[in-house]
């Protein structure tokens, strides 16, 4: 019985992770160099499957071995005082523990002692984030803030943000990374209360190199003992369009249905169709939630093409000019639903999805 080595769970770290190494490196060089450094504040933006929680989970734990202190949270309501009891967890071996109670007096015979219960002060999330800063720096400890999912919809959000400049200027040692979809971080840049965030640091998560899929998927496999065909690997690659989370879904599938030594094509086109399953519900259902009735008309007529779109083809299809198509191809590039590839071509940014598209009733 061959254990599945493939996780595809969101924010999970493979056990094998390739094609983010440059990034990482950047940003531990940032901590490392010291306060000042740009790496320091990095946003990170990609599709969803692209592997962005996963990246900031990986940096955190670096970070933390190399000594800092690490607190995540999502951008949603609540985040605040998400961060201020992330702080208190991890910093509660390293920072004096506070006293719950006092002796303020002995009794008589029977040697009765009194004791009072001391009120600590109700510290607000910022005051209780720079009272942590200051017994950290006595300690040389840095603090590092990661935000997922970005949006600056949370007033929380901007608020923090907001907040986090403070720091910069005093020269605390901190670090700020967040993640996105690009539309979201396009969106965050218009909030002039955290204008400054305009000229930190933005990496794109591009999907892997086809060798880059490939060395994972074949070196996944074998984690197990197993082999895969070389015919179902071109396969498995091809399919997943180089985006981690993909290669983790659509690996665990068709690792699922062999039951032999070496995984065959048969074993990998089983795979690839029961994954369109959790493909709908756990990226594109999310994608089209988000787009308008024109954005998904748009994407139901680039099906028809084989591998790319063209403007003209598209506005043909939807018989409108090809200005107006070019309004709503610049909507779902911000959204990372699809990619330029050269003048006037566009494809999917998730390959599969026009197969996916193809078989959904919208």
């Amino acid at each position: 019985m061959y254990k599945n080595p493939f996780t595809p769970v969101f924010g999970n770290e493979p056990p094998i992770l390739a094609g983010r190494n440059n990034l990482i490196d950047d940003v531990l060089r940032g901590l490392d160099a010291g306060v000042g450094d740009p790496n320091r504040i990095t946003i990170f933006t990609g599709p969803r499957g692209s592997g962005k929680t996963v990246l900031l989970a990986k940096i955190a734990n670096e970070a933390q071995e190399r000594g800092w202190i690490a607190v995540h949270v999502p951008a949603v309501t609540g985040m605040l005082e998400s961060l201020k009891d992330q702080i208190d967890i991890h910093t509660a071996e390293l920072l004096p523990r506070k006293q719950k109670s006092q002796m303020t007096g002995l009794q008589g015979a029977g040697f009765g002692i009194t004791r009072e219960i001391i009120k600590h002060d109700n510290l607000g999330w910022r005051a209780h984030i720079e009272k942590t800063l200051n017994l950290l720096e006595e300690m040389n400890v840095g603090l590092l803030f990661t935000i997922d999912e970005v949006s600056a919809s949370v007033p929380e959000m901007i608020e923090f943000v907001s907040t986090f400049q403070v720091y910069i200027m005093e020269k605390r040692n901190v670090a700020l990374l967040m993640a996105g979809l690009p539309d979201k971080v396009l969106q965050m840049f218009q909030d002039d209360s955290i204008s400054f965030l305009r000229r930190a640091f933005r990496r794109k998560l591009d999907p892997l190199s086809n060798s880059e899929a490939r060395a994972v998927i074949k070196k996944t496999v074998e984690l197990s003992g197993r082999e895969i065909d070389q015919a179902a690997l071109a396969l498995v690659v091809d399919s997943t369009g180089g985006f981690p989370f993909i290669i983790q879904l659509i690996g665990y599938h068709t690792f699922n249905q062999s039951d032999s030594d070496v995984i065959s094509v048969a074993d990998a086109k089983s795979g690839i169709d029961s994954s369109y399953v959790d493909l709908e519900s756990m990226i594109l259902d999310s994608t089209m939630y988000s787009l308008s009735e024109m954005d998904k008309k748009f994407l139901l007529a680039m099906v028809e093409d084989e591998k790319y779109s063209l403007a003209s083809d598209i506005a043909r299809r939807l018989g409108v000019s090809v200005n107006y198509v070019g309004t709503y191809r610049r909507r779902l590039v911000e959204q990372g639903v699809i990619t330029p590839i050269g003048r006037g071509k566009f494809s999917f940014t998730i390959p599969i999805m026009r197969s996916m598209l193809a078989k959904m009733d919208i």
